[in-house]
């Protein structure tokens, strides 16, 4: 009897896994990209990048909707009244620069849609009167940059080597290192690339918020960006064990990190978030079948095998689904999001306090040698040891298949796949057709 019983046990176990991971999943995740059963499409890479750029040019005529909807110069006097007015809570300094345009291509028109993104957001309820957003445009050559001069009528702006449409002078008196950004042209790419970043996070301080978010133009903010950063700033950020708040020392919080990059790896934290994982859906499980069960509670062993079996299945959904779109469910409440240790990449979405920006620009202005500029920051906070922070899953989508720095090459497709149909939904202006 207790033979056939556990043959039977393990029928059942080996049909419900064959089930599960042979029929279900593939069929459920074979458009899912970061998923074990991801299958690239069948057209070539030529035609999936023409896909993504129609997706690019939608989201683009979302956002020239969206600013043509303004009121004729109301962005520029709100702007106006928020420096003018007693407290900036937050400073959004949007780095731009143009791409060179292939044939027959239209400008990608990435700073547009950003633009729309940051300047709904700086208008939410948890932000709006205390958040002043610029437009840097670090072109050596800014008439050129388009997108950048369309913005002008919209969006407050500063040029590293052109104007601005606020006194830099009066914000930077007594700052004798504001002249070396307009000065310098004969640059190495990544020499100019820290230079620009540190220009533009030099002016977002000017303000003199407490907090500075710097974003690329090719970063487009997720809808629930101004809640779960709110909450991140009161709660994760402040020293509420104190009688009096006080805000935590760290060098930056992470917006957005490559979702190539948050795969399970083999490693401690991401071993305890797949136990974690299978020992609640496991739990969950068991605690089901004995509340269903018609008999009476199985032996201890017994209790332990199952849960066990069921622990595994759900330890090896969660790997074959693929991490990053597990996290997906985190998004369902601001207390689910993780905040964790960052990592070194990337800059597309990085918020610093204020008191920060004077040492890391004094820093990332007088090295020996450039490379990247996330690894200077990064260098930066070793040397410093000032902790940083990340949240995930992204409060960014990048967007930016073309790269600012090497202009003929063109990004890996599968984390532009990933969440595309939210993309445009997260750009403010009527239905595109």
């Amino acid at each position: 009897m207790a033979r056939a019983r556990f043959q039977l046990c393990c029928s059942t176990v080996a049909i419900v896994y064959m089930i599960q991971f042979l029929l279900l999943l593939p069929i459920l995740c074979y458009n899912l990209p970061f998923s074990s059963y991801f299958l690239a499409p069948p057209i070539s890479n030529n035609e999936t990048v023409t896909m993504l750029h129609d997706f690019n040019q939608q989201r683009v005529r979302r956002a020239y909707s969206y600013f043509k909807s303004q009121t004729p110069g109301g962005d520029l006097r709100y702007y106006d009244s928020v420096e003018n007015s007693s407290e900036i809570y937050l400073t959004v300094a949007i780095i731009t620069v143009s791409r060179a345009v292939e044939k027959k291509r239209q400008d990608p028109g990435y700073v547009l849609q950003t633009s729309a993104g940051m300047d709904k957001f700086a208008k939410s309820h948890e932000f709006s009167r205390r958040t002043f957003v610029f437009v840097c445009n670090v072109d050596l050559n800014n008439q050129k940059h388009k997108e950048a001069m369309f913005l002008k009528k919209y969006l407050p702006f500063t040029e590293r080597y052109g104007l601005s449409s606020f006194k830099l002078e009066d914000k930077y008196q007594n700052q004798h290192n504001y002249s070396i950004y307009q000065t310098k042209k004969s640059e190495g790419k990544y020499e100019k690339e820290t230079m620009d970043y540190s220009y533009c996070l030099k002016v977002a301080k000017s303000f003199d918020p407490e907090y500075v978010l710097m974003v690329e133009d090719d970063a487009i903010p997720h809808k629930d960006l101004a809640y779960v950063l709110k909450y991140t700033l009161e709660n994760h950020l402040v020293d509420n064990r104190r009688s009096t708040s006080q805000r935590k020392d760290f060098a930056y919080l992470k917006l957005y990190y490559p979702e190539r990059w948050q795969g399970y790896a083999f490693d401690v934290p991401m071993f305890l978030e797949l136990l974690s994982i299978g020992s609640v859906g496991g739990g969950v499980t068991l605690v089901v079948f004995q509340c269903l069960a018609k008999r009476r509670r199985d032996k201890y062993s017994s209790r332990l095998s199952h849960f066990l079996i069921w622990m595994f299945f759900f330890i090896l959904t969660a790997e074959f689904v693929g991490r990053q779109n597990v996290m997906e469910v985190r998004r369902l409440s601001k207390y689910l999001y993780k905040f964790r240790q960052a990592s070194e990449c990337c800059t597309q979405a990085m918020l610093y306090p204020s008191a920060i920006v004077d040492s890391l620009t004094t820093y990332l202005t007088t090295l020996p040698s450039f490379k990247h500029t996330d690894l200077s920051i990064y260098d930066f906070t070793l040397q410093t040891n000032i902790p940083t922070y990340q949240l995930e899953p992204n409060l960014f989508y990048h967007v930016g298949m073309q790269s600012s720095l090497n202009k003929s090459r063109i990004k890996i497709l599968e984390q532009f796949l990933f969440r595309l149909d939210l993309t445009s939904s997260s750009i403010p202006g009527g239905k595109v057709e």
